[in-house]
């Protein structure tokens, strides 16, 4: 065997065994390193009818529901899972944490409506399985935006909560 053919041969020796040594050290090193993405909430506003509107969520951070330009009382409900014209949603979801069933927006201004408390993911997987709905009741005259934000977010700190409807009875 020639001192070419024993050089690469001990190369190639050498990569294999620092190969065994070296992946278990990468390893450690992925799992101690905590890889953070920036808070975010994709969401889809969809009017449904006059008076009726769904939100789906998916987020990886608490967030807000916000609504703009309507005044009186709303109802909500919130979906963890179930299907959108045929599509599954929310199998790779979590409740976002309890939302009021009526809430009173005083002022046409940007007024939050629910705040969660954390995410919608609880596992990993596609955005759609990691998605909730919302569901929004309000006078059908109405016709108010909503939008979605990450408690980060300057509309969310700044936005007034809305008023629980059962709290006018106090």
């Amino acid at each position: 065997m020639g001192i070419k053919k024993k050089i690469f041969l001990g190369w190639i020796a050498f990569e294999a065994i620092s190969l065994c040594i070296g992946l278990p050290a990468a390893a450690q090193i992925v799992d101690r390193v905590i890889f953070s993405a920036a808070p975010r909430a994709a969401h889809v506003v969809t009017p449904i009818a006059p008076g009726l509107t769904e939100i789906v969520v998916a987020s990886n951070a608490p967030f807000t529901v916000l609504s703009q330009g309507a005044v009186g009382e709303m109802t909500m409900v919130l979906k963890v899972n179930g299907t959108i014209n045929g599509t599954a949603f929310g199998a790779k979801a979590q409740h976002p944490g309890q939302i009021s069933n009526c809430v009173l927006p005083t002022d046409a201004t940007l007024t939050s409506l629910y705040t969660a408390t954390r995410r919608t993911a609880a596992n990993r997987g596609e955005v759609i399985s990691q998605a909730v709905m919302i569901l929004i009741k309000y006078d059908p005259d109405l016709t108010p935006s909503f939008a979605v934000k990450t408690l980060d977010a300057p509309e969310a700190k700044s936005a007034p909560a809305a008023m629980l409807c059962n709290s006018l009875a106090s």
